[in-house]
């Protein structure tokens, strides 16, 4: 039987624990990399591609350190409490941990769904050796009303909703201040408005730091995010983050993507630092 070399923990934040897990490297450290995963279902629909994802990374010299986010998974917290900006301070205190577990090495933010648009923004303003973004929202008003879309969905299919509404309804309600439930996490007026001006942070063009946007959906290149920066690949839907299946996806050209693409940005700040 494989065994990986895997610290699980928790790490304090304010009155709360933040659950992680240090995937160790295999051999020398030759980069570190942050895992910023997606938020509530989704997260655990993709656990699965995400562990395998840190120990892939981990059997070829990558440190990786993957956590939850406050109120979701195995941390502590009130999910109806969260806001995107306190998720993304879970995203820094964790960034900073793994930085002290790994000190002199260059680190890389991966963020999946949520996560892309988390880690967009840690990055714009830390000392960071790369950004990986796996199919980033446009916005986080653009990815709540997608997952509202689900929920319309199921509850009209289902019947579980009452009378058949609409997504401006599900908005209304919460507007209204009520919690809601969507996928089984209660949503919170806050939730709803902390995403209202939370657009996807791109790198400026005179941040010469390497980032890399993939896409999960097969699109031509011409419609790709950011043609020349990404990569689009297409993963069987529904896609690993969005329902449990039976057989995992083949993830093994988006793996190889990511690696290459973490081992040119981590070469490329060791080679500065050498340099400077």
């Amino acid at each position: 039987m494989q065994t990986f070399p895997e610290t699980p923990g928790y790490l304090p934040q304010g009155a709360d624990s933040l659950y992680f897990v240090h995937h160790h490297a295999v051999g020398p450290s030759r980069a570190a990399v942050l895992l910023v995963g997606p938020m509530a279902l989704e997260r655990t629909h993709g656990y699965v591609v995400w562990a395998r994802w840190a120990r892939h990374l981990a059997q070829r010299g990558v440190e990786v350190l993957r956590f939850d986010y406050r109120g979701v998974g195995e941390s502590t917290g009130r999910f109806e409490q969260m806001t995107l900006a306190r998720w993304e301070e879970d995203v820094r205190a964790a960034l900073g941990h793994l930085r002290a577990s790994c000190p002199g090495v260059p680190v890389v933010v991966h963020g999946l769904r949520l996560g892309a648009l988390l880690g967009a923004r840690v990055f714009a303003d830390e000392g960071l050796a790369g950004l990986l973004m796996w199919d980033p929202p446009e916005s986080g008003r653009a990815h709540l009303m997608d997952l509202l879309r689900r929920k319309v969905a199921s509850d009209n299919l289902e019947g579980t909703g009452g009378p058949r509404r609409s997504r401006e309804d599900y908005v209304a309600e919460l507007e209204s201040g009520m919690l809601m439930e969507v996928e089984g996490y209660p949503w919170s007026r806050e939730l709803w408005r902390s995403t209202e001006s939370y657009g996807l942070a791109l790198p400026t063009r005179d941040d010469a730091r390497p980032w890399r946007v993939v896409h999960l959906d097969g699109r031509p290149a011409e419609k790709c995010l950011v043609p020349g920066r990404s990569l689009s690949a297409r993963i069987p839907r529904p896609f690993f983050w969005t329902a449990s299946n039976k057989l995992l996806p083949d993830m093994s050209q988006v793996f190889e993507d990511g690696l290459t693409f973490i081992a040119e940005a981590s070469a490329r700040t060791q080679a500065q630092e050498a340099v400077s």
